[in-house]
């Protein structure tokens, strides 16, 4: 045991444990163990076998770097494994949600927070190994009924006081873990100072830091990869020329760039041969709104189109896309949310919609229409609390009052129509087979 404790930490070996017994128990569970074997099969495809390959060599190349310059010894061997396996297959796997650079600085803060905090300090002081198989099970039995009590307390309050208790009592553990490592790191830091120590915790944030032009290569490939295909795909009727140009295009003006590629990929559907090259249309699309702040709109809100699209984007619906030209043929500017999909019903799989439209000129907004689209056997009266809810949070974003009379109008299925000095606000019903439909306008002038 003492062998073994000179390698893992208590926390670690208890936690081996409690991982080993659930992991035997679930495959006790004929359903669970047919999904783990389904598991087994897709992370052993070829493709992505060949892919953490990649990820090990160039690993495998770190650590021979960081050895020649005697940074990197055998006593590491543990931490470099557990990061692979616990940071390098994460950022391997969410690799598909790199938009910009923008998105390692917010993981390179939150990951040094994390190993500072947690793998360095909390780790480097654990407890017996009877008290952390005690720890462990009791803090993650209290941590998941917190979390389904916070998403249950959504539908019935009285889910919050499970929610508050369990809070309280995560929050008192905290303070004593807090205070126990702070005793400890005030009496017996000559130990907590070592060299050895040092480089445990510069290790993760350097592996992470000389990584991540990896993580960036591979999510450029597999978008250039995704991109390609649905070009070929989406251009397939106007002939393997169109589809080309398009592809080089992107290549030439988008090249190491994610966040371009990404906004190309966005409007690439649009492109129309008849209307222009390729390379002008690419060049197009790639260029980002100037927000320029106008007054030719009488509501004055709405002659800022980006603090708009930003403080809709914060109400819960959507994120709305950036400024840009309509490419259907007038010369119109929009911006829209995906639809934001709830209520969906176990009989039909028909969820109820939501979604923002902002339309206009260049410099300034002239409609936002909020969308409200109720499916097929859905909680209605869920789906309207909802749309009114939706709409409280738009007129108070936009610093306009909510019209008298409008929110009984929604229940009651009526249009609606009020115009005031500055903008008009209409609501249309339409009620379809398998489908109900609201949409509130507020138009300027």
């Amino acid at each position: 045991m003492s062998n073994i404790l000179d390698i893992f930490s208590t926390r670690e070996i208890a936690l081996a444990i409690w991982l080993f017994i659930f992991l035997s128990f679930v495959c006790t569970i004929k359903d669970i163990r047919s999904s783990i074997i389904a598991l087994f099969k897709a992370v052993f495809a070829k493709k992505l076998i060949l892919a953490l390959s990649t990820l090990l060599l160039y690993l495998f190349i770190i650590v021979f770097l960081l050895s020649s310059i005697k940074f990197w010894n055998v006593t590491l061997l543990k931490d470099t494994i557990l990061w692979f396996l616990f940071s390098g297959i994460i950022l391997f796997a969410r690799v598909n949600k790199i938009e910009n650079m923008g998105y390692f600085s917010h993981l390179l803060r939150d990951n040094i927070k994390i190993i500072i905090i947690w793998e360095f300090l909390f780790n480097f002081y654990t407890l017996s190994l009877p008290w952390e198989l005690i720890l462990i099970p009791v803090l993650s039995l209290f941590t998941i009924t917190e979390v389904f009590a916070n998403h249950f307390a959504k539908q019935d309050t009285k889910y919050k006081k499970v929610a508050f208790f369990c809070s309280n009592i995560l929050g008192i553990v905290a303070l004593v873990m807090v205070g126990y490592v702070t005793y400890k790191t005030i009496t017996e830091y000559k130990l907590l100072l070592s060299f050895s120590n040092l480089k445990s915790l510069l290790l993760p944030i350097l592996l992470l830091l000389l990584t991540l032009p990896y993580f960036y290569a591979l999510a450029l490939y597999m978008n250039y990869e995704s991109f390609i295909v649905v070009v070929k795909h989406v251009h397939r009727s106007e002939g393997a020329e169109v589809s080309r140009g398009l592809i080089k295009a992107t290549l030439k003006y988008a090249n190491v760039h994610i966040g371009k590629l990404k906004r190309i990929w966005k409007y690439q559907a649009n492109f129309d041969p008849s209307k222009g090259t390729p390379d002008e249309y690419i060049k197009e699309c790639i260029s980002k709104p100037s927000y320029v702040i106008s007054n030719k709109a009488k509501l004055m809100v709405f002659n800022d189109i980006q603090t708009v699209i930003k403080n809709l984007s914060n109400i819960g619906v959507g994120e709305l896309d950036e400024w840009h030209k309509s490419y259907s043929g007038d010369n119109c500017y929009l911006s829209m949310t995906d639809y934001y999909q709830f209520g969906i019903d176990d009989l039909t799989m028909t969820s109820n919609t939501l979604a923002f439209y902002l339309t206009g000129e260049e410099t300034y907004i002239k409609q936002l229409k909020v969308v409200l689209n109720i499916g097929y056997e859905q909680n209605k009266n869920q789906a309207i609390e909802k749309f009114i809810a939706v709409l409280e949070l738009t007129f108070n974003s936009l610093n306009i009052p909510t019209p008298n009379g409008l929110n009984n109008s929604i229940v009651e299925n009526k249009e609606y129509s009020i115009q005031y000095n500055t903008h008009s606000i209409s609501l249309n019903y339409a009620k379809y087979e398998k489908m109900e439909n609201y949409i509130l306008n507020v138009d300027t002038y």
